[in-house]
């Protein structure tokens, strides 16, 4: 009986003030870095500088937010640009490879399919740096260094082989009846694709979206390596620039890493449900 009543009061400690209590310390881990740049890109130059550290603004100023984005020596607003255009192709281009190889290795068996996409679950095993050698000599004959085209293909042998994979298991789980009597109707294999499939697979393909763009939008090896040309530098490789070799320009590195978040944010909240289930389909399926 005695340690029945042990047993309870241990299941109430844990279920209700050690249980918040917890909670509380790894949403304060995972959001005090941010809470702590957000309030950094607030301060005036003496607060960020001040002795003994000044943990919040005293006199609110968005003077950082302008001066990163209009600085002339480091054009914030053309990395912005840059990253914006690279993510967005690499999102659409990835979306339309992986759903079309995904839809042709879920719906037509052949041999060695299990072992093909182990293959592409492989690939996410091995560092990016493994790539640089072999994708800078190619981009150089090519001519295609500093260019968007360069960070665009290198993005893809990152990003497509994982969704494709996870696309694949999310085709798998919709039953082949529904597609086989949308053809008896009238509809060929890519009208059933579209009028069906793609209608049933939309989560997956949401949370495809949003993994190429985020894995584009804060890649930064193949940035700083491929790209040498100032105007053609993305935001992550871009802020380096505010670190200076004498100085840091914490104000505005602040304010940049604040306004670079903006756009992953806005497709997270969005299409943040989508991702959940869309990832957790792909896991379970492939």
């Amino acid at each position: 009986m005695s340690g029945r009543r042990s047993g309870d009061l241990a299941e109430r400690l844990l279920g209700g003030p050690v249980l918040w209590a917890g909670l509380a310390l790894l949403v304060a881990f995972a959001l005090g870095p941010f809470l702590w740049v957000f309030l950094s890109s607030l301060k005036t130059r003496q607060e960020l500088y001040a002795t003994p550290l000044q943990y919040l603004p005293r006199q609110l100023t968005i003077g950082n937010y302008v001066d990163a984005w209009t600085s002339k020596l480091t054009p914030f607003s053309r990395f912005f640009a840059n990253s914006l255009w690279v993510s967005s192709v690499t999102m659409v281009a990835t979306t339309a490879i992986s759903v079309l190889a995904a839809y042709a290795l879920a719906r037509f068996g052949f041999g060695g399919r299990r072992v093909f996409l182990l293959l592409f679950l492989a690939t996410q095993m091995f560092p990016a740096v493994l790539l640089i050698a072999p994708l800078l000599s190619q981009w150089h004959a090519l001519g295609l260094l500093d260019t968007y085209q360069a960070l665009i293909y290198s993005n893809f042998s990152f990003t497509v082989p994982f969704t494709v994979w996870m696309l694949v298991g999310y085709f798998d789980s919709i039953p082949r009846e529904l597609e086989e009597s949308a053809m008896i109707d009238g509809c060929g294999r890519f009208g059933a694709l579209y009028r069906v499939i793609l209608p049933l697979a939309a989560p997956g393909i949401a949370a495809t979206a949003i993994f190429a763009f985020v894995s584009s939008w804060s890649e930064l090896l193949f940035a700083i390596t491929f790209t040498s040309q100032t105007e053609m530098r993305t935001l992550s490789a871009g802020l380096l620039f505010m670190v200076g070799q004498y100085e840091i320009q914490w104000g505005q590195l602040s304010a940049g890493v604040i306004i670079s978040t903006v756009p992953v944010a806005v497709l997270f909240v969005f299409l943040q449900r989508h991702l959940i289930h869309g990832l957790t389909a792909g896991a379970l399926k492939g």
